[in-house]
């Protein structure tokens, strides 16, 4: 006997619909400037950095290496789960985040493309 199931494909067949995402490393991000730019808190394991620990998404979120003006929200959440902004210890897995370096490289990657 044949399997006559099907699996809708679309919503107005019933399924879902897919996201398809950019994969990081070809994802290209700007560099802020402005130092006194809103700055947000992404994990730097987090392949989107689209998402901020506050819930803020953005899709072009900047990337600011020095930054004046931090989002409140996302150092209470941070500090919330047990961690500290600055602090080399990730605080949704409690691990050792990447050292300056790497984080830099990352970025270098990023915002090259």
């Amino acid at each position: 006997m044949a399997d006559t199931r099907t699996e809708p494909g679309t919503l107005e067949d019933g399924g879902s619909m897919e996201l398809v995402r950019v994969p990081a490393w070809e994802a290209k991000y700007r560099m802020g400037e402005d130092p006194d730019e809103l700055a947000h808190f992404v994990c730097c394991r987090d392949l989107d950095w689209r998402k901020a620990a506050c819930g803020y998404e953005e899709p072009d979120m900047p990337i600011l290496k020095e930054a004046k003006v931090l989002c409140t929200m996302c150092v209470e959440i941070i500090r919330g789960l047990g961690g500290e902004p600055g602090v080399a210890i990730c605080p949704y897995d409690q691990q050792a985040c990447p050292d300056d370096e790497e984080v830099d490289r990352i970025i270098d990657e990023r915002t090259s493309r």
